[in-house]
């Protein structure tokens, strides 16, 4: 008998955010595409026909569908086995490149535990009895996956943890460790020398969180801190390797503003559906998986750091002058490759600001270009301590090239901004559109910035607080430091 086997491995995003640093959230979405290729090779060489992904090796796919000739019951068991046995490996060998001073202060039974019960497993088949059955097949498999997720087990964990301080990173779980032991702590790289965990007095790490933690520490000399990320808006050539382990977070940089990128396909479930055969949705896959290896190639290219990168997500860290541009080359690619439609968002947020809160403030721009009509993307600057603001624009219709390139030639003198703003809303309801536009051009006139484009009336006063939103924006995504603010609008 001929099944249709879907599994979904898990947690994803809750899995993935939990960071305090940049190298602990690489460390989530390496850890769950190794967790995941491990899924895919078990079923692989089971002789199973992979649909989604259609090649073991790709990155990304937490979900997968496949065809079996078989037991499928018995596959999704091995697969389940498996990747059980990769996390605990993973964890063996990490925490392995610790001291025996530290690996003996680590709380093995109860990380043991906790590694047991953190991997989110479901799967669920139906019968695929001829070809033709194969798109109803998959409407059905998916309801049924859908169904077992909605049905959360809940099996207590055994932690032992009375009076044991819970993990900041994830609250279910109490410390395996007591960190105001472990402010030396560094782990050993292969090629010799050490690199330093950074464990604050305070982080009373569980054990995903301390084996995320090591994890980042032995990749990061590929991850890009938020603060170097900051740097290279006016420093391009800035290297994670200048400051890690050094604790200069009180420098202040000229620009401490730095941009995330969340990008996603639209409608990508109805695209799915449109193909009504096996081998087509595997052809999908394939060109997903090759939208993701492009993606990965693009990001590099504005100085940014990928962070995740799977079928039509994306995840980066970029410099804030070359956030757009970036997001630009990502949409046209996937309109080409994928010939469909991508929203993305880019939150402008400060290096400081809790990373966890600068993710949210991400997704939600990425929430903003959906809902503002998909195929768009969403501008949003989070200052500190001031109102967010957030500009939606479709792709087609996008003018910040004009804006960054007057801020940048500085024909956009300091308060225009501000005057502008004031002027829309001292204005009565009552007078007309044209003499608010002609007020408008007045000002710009005044601030010698005549090549700029004002939107013409039509509902006027509400298109010109948002072309003085997409100023105040503007200033920020041109990556102007501190001391050039005179060129700005002073807001």
């Amino acid at each position: 008998m001929i099944y249709l086997l879907s599994i979904s491995i898990g947690p994803v995003q809750d899995f993935i955010t939990a960071a305090r640093r940049t190298a602990d959230l690489y460390a989530g979405s390496q850890i769950l595409q190794e967790l995941s290729k491990v899924a895919a090779r078990y079923l692989a060489n089971n002789s199973v026909e992979l649909i989604f992904p259609a090649d073991k090796e790709a990155d990304g796919a937490n979900k997968i569908l496949a065809q079996v000739d078989g037991d499928p019951k018995g596959l999704a068991e091995g697969v389940k086995k498996a990747v059980r046995e990769k996390l605990h490996q993973l964890w063996k060998e990490t925490i392995d490149k610790l001291s025996q001073e530290y690996r003996s202060q680590i709380d093995q039974s109860r990380a043991e535990e906790q590694l047991d019960h953190f991997l989110e497993f479901y799967a669920a088949w139906v019968p695929l009895e001829k070809e033709s059955e194969y798109s109803s097949a998959r409407l059905a498999v998916e309801r049924l996956l859908a169904g077992r997720k909605a049905l959360r087990d809940f099996s207590p964990t055994q932690q032992n943890d009375d009076g044991v301080p819970k993990s900041p990173l994830d609250p279910a779980r109490a410390a395996v460790i007591d960190p105001r032991q472990w402010g030396e702590a560094s782990v050993r790289l292969e090629g010799g020398g050490y690199r330093p965990l950074r464990i604050k007095p305070t982080e009373y790490l569980d054990a995903i969180s301390l084996l995320k933690r090591c994890y980042g520490a032995l990749k990061s000399d590929k991850v890009v801190d938020t603060h170097i990320m900051a740097r290279r808006s006016w420093q391009p050539e800035a290297e994670p390797d200048e400051r890690y382990g050094k604790e200069d977070d009180h420098i202040q940089e000229p620009q401490p503003y730095f941009a995330i990128l969340v990008a996603d396909g639209d409608r990508m479930g109805e695209l799915i559906s449109r193909q009504d055969n096996r081998e087509a949705h595997r052809q999908l896959s394939k060109t997903l998986d090759e939208f993701a290896q492009k993606a990965r190639e693009i990001v590099p290219k504005y100085r940014g750091f990928m962070v995740y990168s799977g079928g039509d997500d994306v995840l980066a860290f970029l410099p804030v002058n070359r956030a757009v541009e970036c997001a630009q080359e990502l949409s046209e690619t996937f309109r080409h490759q994928v010939k469909g439609t991508l929203s993305a968002g880019i939150a402008i947020v400060h290096y400081r600001e809790p990373l966890s809160i600068s993710l949210e403030n991400a997704r939600n721009a990425e929430k903003a270009a959906k809902n503002g009509g998909r195929n768009a993307l969403a501008v949003a600057l989070h200052t500190r301590g001031g109102t967010p603001v957030t500009v939606v624009q479709r792709w087609a219709d996008l003018i910040w090239d004009e804006l960054l390139a007057a801020y940048k030639n500085h024909k956009i003198a300091r308060g225009l901004a501000h005057e502008l703003y004031k002027l829309a809303l001292e204005w009565q309801d009552e007078m007309l559109d044209e003499y608010l536009y002609k007020e408008a051009q007045r000002v710009l006139a005044r601030k010698e910035a005549r090549e700029l484009k004002i939107p013409r009336p039509v509902s006027y006063r509400k298109q010109l607080l948002t072309f003085v939103e997409q100023l105040i924006i503007a200033r920020f995504l041109s990556g102007i430091k501190e001391e050039e603010t005179h060129a700005g609008t002073g807001t």
